[in-house]
């Protein structure tokens, strides 16, 4: 389910998304290609691209994948305003709620929060108790079918 948000055409995408996208799963893949659109502003964490091309055994032909989905969006520098917010998520996360956020996820998060963009994610479970504090999310897995349709309605509105 999207959150309800007055920005719903800026998105950052978590790491998760891109590799069931390249797995060929059909909610990421689907989600995926309705982001494509000129009308929305999607963006990605160094964070992302750092865990993408970790994997020791990505031939060349997964590289050139991943920069593709990759090029779809921008690649958003971790600077030290999405560090100081990282760190303030991380901080917040074991006081207020005794939630272990690790430091990818607090980037992640971060990235969205500072652009005021949608995380499209579909561990939402590590990120739920950031609603509180302005984090929007997306899950395309969530209810795929009526997910999806609520997903292009909201599209087409803008």
């Amino acid at each position: 389910m999207i959150d309800q948000v007055s920005y719903p055409n800026k998105y950052v995408v978590d790491t998760n998304i891109i590799i069931y996208t390249l797995a060929g799963v059909k909610a990421a893949v689907w989600a995926m290609k309705k982001l494509e659109d000129d009308d929305i502003e999607v963006y990605y964490s160094t964070i992302v691209e750092a865990e993408l091309f970790s994997f020791h055994e990505l031939t060349l032909e997964q590289k050139s994948k991943i920069r593709g989905i990759l090029d779809i969006g921008e690649i958003v520098d971790v600077d030290s305003k999405v560090a100081l917010k990282a760190a303030e998520l991380r901080a917040l996360s074991k006081k207020d709620y005794n939630r272990k956020l690790k430091l990818p996820d607090a980037i992640v998060a971060a990235t969205a929060l500072l652009l005021s963009a949608v995380l499209v994610t579909r561990n939402v479970e590590d990120f739920k108790h950031l609603r509180r504090h302005g984090l929007h999310l997306y899950n395309p897995f969530e209810h795929e079918e009526d997910n999806s349709q609520r997903f292009v309605s909201e599209l087409e509105q803008n």
